[in-house]
C-alpha cells in the first residue's frame, strides 16, 4: 500500500489550513508528529536535512518549519540560527527534549521546542501560538466573513459553496474541499500530496499516488469551474511542481502556456 490510514487526533471540525516543512533524517520516527499536525489541519512535507531542505525552508513556501535536532550533531543549531535570521517561524523537534538541548535550541533561534511524541493537542496549540506570534496565522481567518475571494471566484466556507462571477458551481464534497484549501493558499503552487493530505481525514497519500489521484479531481473540477477546460484560468498547472488557484484573469501569453493535468 502506498499510503497509510490516519485519523483526526484532536477531533476538530473547523480547520484553518497551514503548511509545515518537517526536516528530519529518514531514521527518525516522525509518524506521531506528522499525524498530530495533520489532525490539526497542517499540511506536512518531509525532507532530509541538507542544503536543499534549507533552501526550501527559507523560500517562503511554508508557514513554518519543524527541524529535528540531533544531540550528537552541531548542524541543527546552525540551521535554527539561519532560519531565525531569515524570519522563518521554526520549531525544534527532538527524540528526547532534554533541558540542555531545549535551552541550546531556543538560544540558537527556535521559537518553540517539542518532542516527536508530543500529544497532538499540545502540538497543534504550540504550532498556532508560534504562527500567531509571527503574524502568519489567524484562527478566525476566512471564517469571520465566511468568504474566501480569489479574483471573481468566491468560496463560501459557511455554506460550502463556490461561485464563479456570481454563478453557482456545482462541486462534490471532495471537489469543494480541494478548491477551499487551494483558495486559502491562492496563488501559491501546491503539491498534489500536500493538497490531498490536507483535505483527507482518513488516509495519507504518498507523492506518487497523489499525483494520479489528484489529476482525476483536477479534470472534474476544471469541467465545472473553467469556461474552457482546455485553457484553465483558475486551476492552473505548474508543470513538474503542482497546481495553484488563480483569480481567473490570465494574460494571453500565460494562457497559451497553461497545461492540462
Amino acid at each position: 500500500m502506498w499510503g497509510r490510514v490516519r485519523g483526526n487526533l484532536n477531533n476538530e471540525t473547523t480547520r484553518a489550513f497551514v503548511s509545515c516543512l518537517l526536516v528530519a533524517p529518514s531514521h527518525v520516527e516522525t509518524l506521531t508528529l506528522v499525524r498530530g499536525l495533520h489532525g490539526g489541519g497542517v499540511a506536512v512535507l518531509e525532507r532530509e536535512p541538507n542544503s536543499t531542505a534549507m533552501q526550501l525552508a527559507i523560500s517562503g513556501e511554508f508557514d513554518l518549519v519543524a527541524w529535528f535536532v540531533d544531540p550528537l550533531s552541531a548542524a541543527a543549531p546552525v540551521a535554527l540560527a539561519q532560519l531565525a535570521s531569515c524570519g522563518v517561524p521554526v520549531i525544534a523537534v527532538f527524540d528526547d527534549a532534554s533541558p540542555e538541548l531545549v535551552a541550546e535550541s531556543l538560544a540558537a533561534g527556535a521559537d518553540a521546542c517539542l518532542a516527536c511524541s508530543t500529544d497532538a493537542r499540545v502540538l497543534v496549540a504550540q504550532v498556532r501560538a508560534v504562527l500567531r506570534r509571527a503574524g502568519a496565522y489567524d484562527a478566525k481567518s476566512g471564517e469571520i466573513s465566511g468568504l474566501l475571494q480569489v479574483g471573481d471566484l468566491t468560496v463560501d466556507v459557511d455554506r460550502c459553496e463556490v461561485q464563479r462571477a456570481g454563478a453557482f458551481v456545482a462541486l462534490t464534497a471532495s471537489e469543494y474541499r480541494i478548491v477551499e484549501f487551494m483558495a486559502r493558499h491562492a496563488g501559491r503552487v501546491l503539491k498534489p500530496h500536500e493538497i490531498l493530505n490536507a483535505v483527507s481525514d482518513d488516509y495519507e497519500y504518498l507523492p506518487r499516488e497523489a499525483q494520479d489521484v489528484l489529476k482525476v479531481y483536477v479534470r472534474r473540477i476544471r469541467r465545472k469551474l473553467e469556461p474552457d477546460e482546455n485553457q484553465p484560468r483558475y486551476l492552473v498547472t505548474a508543470r513538474g511542481f503542482g497546481y495553484r488557484l488563480e483569480g481567473g484573469v490570465v494574460s494571453p501569453a500565460l494562457r497559451s502556456a497553461a497545461t492540462i493535468a
